[in-house]
Order: C-alpha cells, then structure tokens, then sequence
C-alpha cells in the first residue's frame, strides 16, 4: 500500500485554554488533491500550520514521507505555502519572486532561469519576467504566489485559502487552473477553504472539520450525497430535513413515517422499528407536480411559496403541512413557463427511490 506522504497521529493544538485542533490522526497521499474544509475557528488552518512548521503541536506527531518533523522549522521542511494574502516582495520584480527560493537553495544561474520561466509558463505568464508586482492584477499576483510556491517542486504545497481576495468569477477560473496545474505538477495538494463548491470542485477528498475536530473524510460524491451527520449534512450544500420514525424493517428496506405518509427507504445504517430518523434530500432530488391526477403516491402535501429564476434553474420554496419550508430545484431546457407555480398553488412532494440520506434523530 501506498505510504502516506503527509502523516499526522494524534494532533492537539491549544492556546492558552482554546483548543484549535484536538486529537486529529490524518494521511495525505502523494498526488492528492487534499481539501480540509470547515467554518471559521474550526482548525483547518492550525492544521496547515502544524504542517508547514509555523506551530508546534501541543501533543501528537507529524511525519513527511515517513520522517518526524516535530521541532523542525518551516524552512528545512519540503513544503511550500501560498497564503491568502500572497505575501509576495512588492520590491521585487514576477522574476526576482518566483527564483526567490531557487536562490536560496544556490542552483545556478541557468537552472534558475530555466525553471523560472517553465514556471511562468504553467501559470500563464509568460512574457510577465520583468514586471512589477504593483503592475499585476489579483489574478496575476495569484499565479506569481503559485509559481514561486511550487518552482521548487516541494513535496506538498499547502494553501490557506488562496482564492478568497478574488472576485466570483475570476475565483471560477482561478479553481480551474489550479486543479489543472495539480494534475500537471503531480505534487501533493492541502487546500484550505470555508467554500463548499470550491471544495466539491476541485479535490479528490473532502475532510470536513468542526470545533477542531474531523466530521468526515471523504470524497466530494460521498460527502454531498451521503453525509455522516447532521453537521455535514448542513454545511455542505443545501439541504431539506424531514422528521420520520420507522414502523417496520425488512433486510435493507424499511418502511417510515415521515411527515404523516408511508415511505419505503433503504435501511444502510441498521435502523429499528421504532426509532426517529432524520431523511435528508438535496433541493435537486426532490420531485414536485401540481397536486391532481399527475401526482403518484406517496408523496407529502404541500403550497407554493415562491418562486426564485436562476438562469439554468428555478428555486421553488414550498411550505409543508406541518408549515416547515423546503426548497426544490428544478432544471430546465427552453420555456420558463413549463416550470411555473403561483404562490399559495398546491404541490406533491416526493422523490426516487434511493436518493435520499437517513441519519439518526439523535
């Protein structure tokens, strides 16, 4: 099996009394594309830290490729870091930026110059050698950060929310090339972001944190369509939650209450009969038709709200029975008008069998 080239084993940050990561155990694998995603406060960066050498864990060990880093400094791990400030030299030149690190390690001129402008290259900036960091764009300055960052091809590159200081679509098209690069590069990614379609877009696994410690690890497909609890469930994406109770279990189907109609569900996590589930369902898994003769049962009452035209999709928030709101997505091709609801109009409410997600109401 494949040594891990990033090892953490039993992790705890603390500062003064607060707790930043507590008891992590996390492998990274050469070429992964790595995202720990999570709200503020949660760890993520302390972890990107704890990596990097710029913070000493409270207790625990780190290994890169199979060495004991703990105490080492930033400077004599191979990793490199892009922050979210770039933290490029205003003073020197895209050149002087991107060999700043080949200089330090003394390769020669000529091999400096040749993996400088391989590096320009790859980030699209050839020609760009002699400007000015006052001179670039966002966009550019970020792709100077990249450059100098994994020029010297670093055993993993961390990134600590390198994308936040950029626009919506400049972000789309940085997310882009930068999972394009990766795959280039070959080198091992740790991307920080509190963005869960950036995360879902770009990585090859999704480590969702919360309060310093890890929720779940797993592929952006399992993540966003079989969450572990609650918390992911609700992080990651939109997301309806409907209060349901078994009444009968058969091998790995069971049948449940949930608000008020009769469902037939998979049963992956061994539920009872008995016992209070929560069923979870992205807006898009939900189907919705104007309640009459079209409606096949079972399916769960409910009224229009209101409708919210997105372009390549129309939002329609609908009020339940019981009065709790839920949100449908609804896809279309040419003619608004063959999705249209009025407010206050009657719709059905169900969905294919299989997609939804059963956790415990714990």
């Amino acid at each position: 099996m494949t040594q891990p080239i990033v090892r953490l084993i039993n992790i705890s940050k603390t500062f003064d009394n607060l707790t930043a990561i507590d008891n992590i155990s996390l492998d990274v694998y050469p070429g992964e594309f790595l995202t720990l995603l999570g709200p503020s406060g949660c760890g993520k960066t302390t972890i990107l830290r704890v990596i990097a050498g710029f913070e000493d864990p409270t207790q625990g060990d780190v290994f890169l490729n199979s060495v004991r880093v703990n105490g080492i400094p930033p400077n004599k791990r191979d990793v490199n870091t892009v922050f979210q400030s770039y933290a490029l030299f205003p003073h020197k030149n895209v050149f002087d930026n991107i060999a700043f690190g080949l200089k330090i390690k003394k390769f020669d001129r000529k091999t400096i110059d040749e993996k400088v402008r391989s590096a320009l290259e790859l980030v699209k900036l050839t020609g760009f050698e002699n400007r000015s960091i006052h001179q670039l764009s966002g966009g550019q300055q970020q792709r100077v950060a990249f450059a100098r960052a994994f020029v010297n091809k670093p055993l993993v590159l961390l990134l600590d929310e390198p994308l936040s200081a950029l626009d919506y679509r400049l972000r789309k098209e940085m997310q882009l090339e930068i999972r394009q690069l990766q795959r280039k590069l070959g080198i091992t990614f740790v991307f920080v972001t509190h963005d869960q379609e950036e995360a879902i877009t770009m990585s090859d696994r999704i480590v969702v944190m919360n309060q310093g410690r890890i929720e779940q690890d797993g592929s952006p497909k399992s993540i966003y369509e079989d969450p572990a609890n609650l918390f992911v469930a609700k992080f990651v994406g939109e997301i309806n939650i409907f209060d349901g109770k078994v009444i009968s279990v058969a091998d790995s189907r069971m049948i449940a209450d949930v608000e008020g109609v009769q469902f037939d569900l998979l049963n992956k996590k061994g539920f009872a009969a008995g016992q209070k589930i929560k069923v979870l369902l992205r807006p898009e898994d939900l189907l919705i038709k104007k309640s009459g003769d079209e409606c096949k049962r079972p399916y769960i009452e409910g009224k229009v709200q209101e409708m919210i035209y997105k372009g390549t999709t129309v939002d329609v928030l609908i009020t339940m029975n019981s009065g709790q709101t839920i949100l449908s997505t609804e896809f279309f091709n040419e003619d608004f008008e063959d999705i249209h609801y009025e407010p206050g109009e009657k719709v059905c409410i169900n969905w294919a069998n299989g997609w939804e997600a059963v956790l415990s109401d714990d």
